[in-house]
């Protein structure tokens, strides 16, 4: 059945591409040119800086300093908070980079990776911060309440789908030797290169089963103005948040908004399949969670937008937004955000997570 479904699949996207080829080119060019002014300016950096903070001892380090409450809250040993914290400032999808690079490395068992895997892969707060929140509703305290509501939802979902109090698999002793210093540079930057140009494919691929979807309903099929970026968005994220300022109702806009935060899109999770691929880590987990975290970020923010309706902006007259137009800023969130971050962990009590290595 499944074949069958794939072969179906296929045919349509053959008679997609024979019946409108011209939308199918601008689309690829379109997503060519989000993938090398956008996506690998801003995920290479973080893949590199991933492999290398693990390699050099994030994941020992943070699983002695977290070693207490990683077990309690989501029954993983503490070396899983290096997958959330990379996850949660990386954005998608290096937190399941992240989860795979520490089940390579022996820092957690493949049951504990399963269960990271859940919660540790989110959108960036680069991405939310100043596409959605500038971008999109015009207002920066907007971003900070769908980060929020992002990681609270992210973390419910491991909270809900933790598993058995006696889950922890104990520490782990690593199974691959470490790399000598002047190796670990080398092998991340291959690793990120690898990892970059998979999720690049993934982004141009979607951008034209998108293009040819919208070129052929957007003739004879009228869709509600609030199904549009749902739809878009389902397959892939940043084209479903840019359709969002047409949306006139602000409460579901902003329902919408983190829906597709934490659902992720389709091409997210081809990319998160692409990375996991012979690490024996299921995907079925992972898409109920995904949709759980959709769920509860959407439902959080329908409570909150009450509150915070004098801030939420009419629809915007203009459509969609434009990608490219629309990450610089978030460029400049992401550099401040790791700066912290390893100011913090190289400064903390005087000691560098690489000496735990």
């Amino acid at each position: 059945m499944a074949r069958i479904g794939m072969g179906l699949g296929v045919g349509l996207y053959a008679l997609a591409l024979i019946c409108c080829p011209q939308a199918g080119a601008e689309a690829a060019r379109a997503g060519l040119t989000l993938c090398g002014q956008v996506i690998l300016p801003a995920l290479f950096p973080y893949f590199v800086l991933s492999n290398l903070a693990i390699g050099l001892g994030l994941g020992r380090w943070l699983g002695q300093k977290l070693g207490g409450l990683m077990p309690r809250l989501f029954h993983v040993g503490g070396a899983g908070g290096a997958a959330l914290a990379l996850g949660l400032l990386g954005g998608y999808p290096v937190g399941a980079g992240a989860v795979r690079e520490l089940l390579e490395r022996g820092q957690c068992s493949p049951e504990e990776a399963q269960r990271l895997l859940l919660f540790c892969n989110n959108a960036g707060p680069a991405f939310i911060l100043s596409v959605a929140g500038v971008s999109v509703f015009g207002r920066m305290e907007i971003g900070f309440l769908l980060l929020t509501v992002h990681a609270l939802s992210a973390l419910g979902v491991g909270l809900l789908l933790r598993g058995p109090e006696g889950a922890v698999g104990g520490e782990q002793i690593s199974s691959a030797p470490r790399p000598a210093p002047g190796a670990l540079l080398p092998q991340a930057v291959g690793k990120a290169l690898s990892s970059s140009l998979q999720v690049c494919a993934y982004v141009v691929l979607f951008n034209v089963l998108i293009g040819l979807l919208r070129a052929l309903t957007e003739d004879w099929l009228s869709l509600p103005v609030g199904l549009e970026p749902l739809l878009a968005g389902l397959l892939e994220l940043s084209n479903g948040v840019c359709a969002l300022p047409a949306v006139s109702s602000p409460t579901l806009r902003l329902a919408l908004c983190g829906f597709l935060l934490g659902w992720g899109g389709f091409s997210v999770h081809s990319q998160t399949t692409a990375l996991l691929e012979g690490s024996g880590l299921r995907l079925g987990p992972y898409l109920r969670a995904k949709a759980l975290q959709g769920l509860l970020s959407a439902g959080l923010l329908a409570l909150a937008a009450p509150l915070c309706r004098g801030m939420l902006p009419v629809a915007h007259t203009g459509g969609r937004l434009t990608l490219v137009q629309l990450f610089p800023q978030s460029l400049a969130f992401g550099a401040a955000l790791w700066i912290a971050i390893l100011v913090l962990l190289t400064n903390r009590g005087g000691k560098s997570p690489c000496g735990q290595v």
